[in-house]
């Protein structure tokens, strides 16, 4: 790299991640900006520097342009990328880093400007010879207007947002009676989001297929296509899973796609990454719908059926380089998909989730490929988009792509919240989509077929769910007690008489009550009346696998297991036992794994011990205001303090770790 040495990444999460570790694969240093909440972030650890832009919302951080440029002069940066959303788009966000000496890795502001007027746009297109739907892109916005407009265009039609995109101020409309109110509707969200309430008009095609076409372009005006990706697998205009090559589209169209692409490119004198979309219908004509001067969510899987690094290519056309290969060079291989994790809820709405993420259990194949953001300990809030991770295949042919990535899928779990993984794995198996008949309608039409249903727990994920309580239980007091005591054993040990026991779990709203038996060193008997379970099971936990063996059947399952909870992963599918504790004496603290656990939520109001000190049970520990009351937590039993996580004034949750113990 010539001009570039320092790069500065105006963004956060998984696509940071990704500008990050192309840019120091060329020997380019990297700057990452963080939102307080994400000190701690996956992007701020991988970069060489990093620096806090603002406090949440976004515009106060991610969206702070003053607060952005003014650490890129900090750091002496050469360079800005702006990943996607945030400022990806934002034509005064590039005008301001080119008058203040940065180069903007993406397109000049002018060419932003055109294309981010969608009405606008539309027209430039209309000029190059860019097949485009029929609509309204007129400047007379009152209610009248629009109605008499979409009244000549005939239903259904698509209301959007002129100065927008991803899907908001975004609605279909299927009737006249309903426009009045979608109208208000759409303007309200395309104010909220954009800054202006400006609609345009198209006819709603249906049972299109959204088909995109990646493009480059350099300064020397040499454009090149790196093929099309279909993603017409969408919910509320928003991709869900996206592929490359599209099937059932003759070379001749593709051909004609991609000329179309480039034409776009050529009419606004555009320069780096693009992607121009369309809507393909199903008497298989195309129509422009518009251009994304950025970089995709979406671009790894034409890096998997290339071979090449698309953020190098965004980074070398910045620094002024010809484009590193011409149409010629450029080929495909075999077939990519990429699903979407989202931390979201399918079976409400879609509604986004929040939480601390616990576990991250990868895959144990080799072949696929994650973009992720994230990492176990991480905090997903409500302020900032859902995306997760982005989970990428690459196979022969389709069905292999399909099959792998089910299978990897199946063996990636993200624990401590909800994701739209039973979702992605459903949709996979779906037939329709399996034939490629799907459309940009196809999920919201059938989304009840889609949506995962809720699994029958069966005998043997009880069993194997006791199993994993018993041998953790057994592990962890190993690691405490010196175990010279027959007292101390967790095997239920008693003189003279069998070595029984009672245990409780949960599993929903649900008591499992066992009866064990300690039959060997690993091996129990296990009966549930309830469930009509009576089986002689034994094993050995490794790692995060339950390595099981009964009369009946052995095999292997994921699990995981906590102080609150044991989730066993048979399959893909996704078991969540609680452990259930007879009620205790809320001032007396549980010692669970090493930790003492706040018995309610409350502020810490004394402190009686410090770290170091040796405490007999009963000893005062600390006091809990809770509801205007204070409670005084006790020791349950002899120990050491080792740490304390908190201190007066804190306020604190139920069953957060207070102290730690040995």
């Amino acid at each position: 790299m010539n001009k570039i040495k320092t790069l500065l990444i105006a963004n956060r999460g998984e696509i940071a991640c990704r500008v990050i570790r192309t840019a120091k694969r060329l020997g380019v240093k990297t700057v990452a900006i963080y939102a307080d909440v994400d000190r701690n972030a996956l992007h701020c650890q991988l970069a060489d520097e990093a620096y806090c832009v603002g406090t949440v919302p976004a515009e106060k951080s991610y969206l702070n342009m003053h607060n952005i440029l003014s650490i890129a002069k900090q750091c002496r940066a050469d360079a800005i990328h702006p990943g996607y959303g945030f400022l990806s788009e934002n034509a005064s966000f590039a005008a301001l880093c080119e008058q203040q000496g940065f180069i903007f890795v993406g397109p000049s502001s002018n060419a932003i400007a055109k294309m981010a007027v969608k009405d606008e746009a539309k027209k430039i297109m209309q000029q190059a010879n860019v097949p485009t739907t029929p609509g309204y892109m007129g400047q007379d916005q009152d209610v009248f207007t629009l109605t008499q407009a979409a009244n000549q265009i005939g239903f259904p039609l698509i209301l959007k947002a002129a100065k927008g995109g991803g899907g908001k101020g975004m609605r279909v409309v299927h009737h006249a009676n309903d426009l009045t109110e979608i109208i208000d509707s759409a303007k309200r969200e395309s104010m909220m989001s954009f800054g202006d309430d400006t609609l345009f008009i198209e006819k709603y095609l249906q049972q299109a297929r959204h088909i995109e076409v990646q493009i480059f372009r350099d300064h020397a005006g040499n454009a090149v296509h790196l093929f099309e990706r279909d993603c017409s697998l969408q919910r509320r205009h928003q991709k869900i899973i996206e592929e490359s090559p599209a099937i059932g589209i003759t070379d001749e169209i593709k051909q004609k796609l991609f000329q179309a692409a480039i034409n776009c490119a050529h009419a606004i004198n555009y320069v780096g990454a693009g992607t121009v979309e369309f809507l393909y219908s199903s008497d298989h004509q195309f129509y422009f719908m518009e251009m994304n001067t950025r970089l995709q969510v979406e671009h790894p899987v034409t890096e998997m059926i290339t071979g090449l690094d698309l953020v190098e290519w965004q980074l070398r056309i910045a620094d002024g380089e010809d484009l590193p290969l011409s149409q010629s060079k450029i080929s495909t291989q075999g077939h990519a998909i990429e699903a979407r994790i989202y931390a979201e809820d399918p079976i409400h709405h879609f509604l986004p989730a929040t939480g601390t993420i616990k576990k991250i259990i990868l895959p144990e194949t080799e072949n696929y490929r994650l973009d992720s953001g994230i990492q176990e300990q991480d905090k997903v809030s409500i302020y900032f988009d859902p995306l997760l991770a982005k989970m990428i295949v690459h196979a022969a042919n389709r069905i292999e792509a399909i099959n792998t990535l089910h299978q990897v899928l199946d063996q990636y779990h993200i624990l401590g919240l909800t994701t739209n993984l039973p979702f992605l794995r459903k949709i996979l198996l779906d037939t329709t989509f399996q034939s490629a008949k799907m459309h940009t309608q196809y999920v919201e039409t059938h989304l009840a077929r889609l949506l995962p249903t809720t699994t029958t727990l069966t005998k043997e994920s009880i069993s194997q769910a006791c199993l994993i309580y018993l041998l953790h239980r057994k592990i962890q007091a190993l690691t405490v007690l010196e175990n010279h005591s027959p007292w101390d054993k967790c095997n239920a040990w008693r003189l003279n008489l069998a070595h029984k026991e009672t245990l409780h779990l949960q599993y929903q709203d649900e008591d499992l009550i066992f009866q064990v038996e300690h039959t060997g060193e690993n091996t129990f008997q296990l009966s549930c009346t309830d469930k009509q379970i009576d089986v002689h099971v034994g094993g050995e936990l490794l790692h995060n696998k339950l390595h099981f063996y009964s009369s009946s059947q052995q095999g292997i399952v994921d699990f995981y297991i906590d102080e609150e909870e044991i989730v066993l992963f048979p399959k893909g599918k996704e078991f969540i036992f609680t452990f259930a504790t007879p009620a205790t004496d809320p001032e007396v603290l549980q010692i669970t794994n090493h930790h003492l656990l706040a018995p309610m939520p409350g502020i810490i109001t004394k402190i009686w011990i410090s770290p170091g000190d040796n405490v007999l049970a009963g000893s005062k520990l600390l006091a809990l205001e809770a509801m205007k009351m204070e409670h005084t937590l006790c020791a349950p039993k002899d120990g050491l303090i080792k740490s304390i996580h908190f201190q007066v004034g804190d306020q604190v949750e139920e069953r957060c770790q207070l102290i730690d113990f040995e």
